[in-house]
């Protein structure tokens, strides 16, 4: 769109005093008026904008249609409907919100994918659970093809998550979703993946590579990455040619962006690589009581910033060395804080429908789905995020003074997989319920708690 496009459009609008807010919606600008009188539809250039007109009380918007944001940054670089207004008030107050908010605004649209996969895949743990304690084989439940492809249907969201975060952030931002989508999918590519299989050394012009491409895919990493080109997206297509417009802004997004990115998180993950495996060796040897409390209350951050990963070695090691591990039961007992407060959020929220998604989100935690819990819901509120930390730290204090083991792999922090606990001739059982019950205990409280409080000043 050029100026002389503009400025009709603007004049149209009533001048740029009258225009509230500006906000773009997929591929449309809307401009929010303040006063519909004082527009002049009698702009001779009306018809050659595309811009369609809907008067809604006492106001009125006009969408044009906007598919590379020209318009869009434009009206942002002329400081175009950053006065105080309704819609405005309410972006500021959001924008104050922490960035654990942010993160949960992003996954609040996933949720009904996330969940319905979740609830598939807590179907297919209890058929498989089943089938292992089944008397025959013939007492299968389904076939094992059936069951892979059910299994795969499950874990495509999961799968694919990294895409979808970036499309969610962009969406949100107003930013280009196409992008964010060829950026939250670059660990997917096939190539990628086979490049960063650990079978060699990995480095991007000449900078080491960690071969974890679920480190690079964690949603923390994603989310940024999409803010940062979302910025540089609006500032390009401010100062570029017109003849550059919606070209120039991911040319230099995926050229510049994306191997900053890499090259900052490449040396990032190769100390990781190196230093985390031996620091937790260190700490299980030294003062395993201290390693596992910390780890509970850790292991979602590690999940968050894709680092729990690294933890499996460590877990295999101690199965094969000592023929049980300290660490398995610690992820158990992180999903189960996370329940405890997203229980507790639900019962103080006044909102239905997020009380309804509380419930859920706590039943597919206690599961093996912590999703829901940790990023649509206790992520909303501190109080909730912070107390689900120091359940996992209460739980992984009874662990680590007990000593509970795990004597086998499971991996799906689910409650379903107990039965790992089981030692003849021990209470190992028996203390890892009442661990998980204090885990719950103290998140749920704390959450109630803190959030009633919050209430009460508010």
């Amino acid at each position: 769109m050029n100026d002389k496009q503009i400025e009709a459009l603007l004049k149209l609008a009533g001048g740029k005093e009258n225009i509230r807010h500006v906000q773009r919606d997929m591929d449309t600008t809307t401009l929010i008026l303040r006063d519909r009188n004082r527009m002049d539809i009698s702009v001779s250039d009306v018809l050659d904008l595309g811009a369609n007109i809907r008067i809604t009380s006492d106001y009125c918007s006009i969408t044009h249609e906007d598919e590379f944001s020209q318009l869009y940054n434009r009206l942002q670089g002329m400081g175009v409907g950053k006065e105080e207004g309704d819609t405005l008030q309410e972006t500021r107050r959001t924008s104050k919100k922490s960035l654990l908010y942010f993160i949960s605004d992003v996954f609040k649209p996933l949720m009904p994918a996330i969940l319905g996969a979740a609830v598939l895949k807590i179907v297919l743990a209890i058929i498989t659970l089943f089938n292992v304690y089944s008397s025959t084989d013939s007492s299968s439940l389904m076939d094992g093809q059936t069951f892979l492809i059910f299994k795969s249907i499950g874990d495509s969201v999961y799968y694919l998550l990294p895409i979808l975060v970036a499309v969610s952030t962009a969406y949100r931002l107003k930013s280009n979703v196409y992008v964010a989508a060829a950026i939250g999918g670059l660990m997917l590519y096939p190539q990628m993946t086979a490049l960063l299989s650990g079978e060699e050394d990995v480095h991007f012009i000449g900078v080491p590579i960690v071969s974890q491409a679920v480190f690079f895919s964690a949603a923390i990493w994603v989310i940024l990455t999409i803010c940062a080109a979302s910025y540089l997206e609006k500032v390009v297509e401010r100062i570029s040619p017109s003849v550059f417009k919606g070209i120039l802004a991911p040319l230099l997004t995926f050229l510049i962006l994306v191997s900053l990115v890499l090259m900052v998180l490449g040396p990032l993950g190769t100390w990781i690589d190196q230093q985390l495996p031996d620091v937790v060796d260190s700490l299980l040897n030294d003062a395993p009581i201290v390693a596992i409390m910390l780890l509970g209350a850790v292991y979602t951050l590690m999940m968050i910033a894709g680092l729990h990963y690294w933890l499996v070695p460590v877990m295999i090691n101690e199965l094969v060395t000592n023929g049980f591990s300290l660490i398995i039961p610690v992820m158990l007992v992180a999903f189960v804080a996370q329940a405890g407060a997203s229980l507790a959020t639900g019962l103080r929220s006044k909102q239905r429908e997020f009380r309804n998604l509380t419930f859920w989100a706590t039943g597919t935690a206690l599961l093996g789905v912590l999703e829901p819990a940790m990023y649509a819901v206790n992520m909303r509120k501190r109080a909730s995020f912070y107390s689900a930390l120091l359940g996992g730290a209460a739980g992984g204090l009874y662990f680590g003074l007990l000593s509970v083991k795990a004597f086998a792999v499971g991996g799906s922090g689910s409650l379903l997989e107990i039965p790992l606990f089981i030692e003849e001739g021990s209470l190992n059982l028996l203390h890892a319920c009442v661990g998980l019950i204090i885990s719950f205990s103290v998140s749920g409280v704390f959450t109630y708690w803190m959030i009633g409080k919050e209430q009460k000043h508010a």
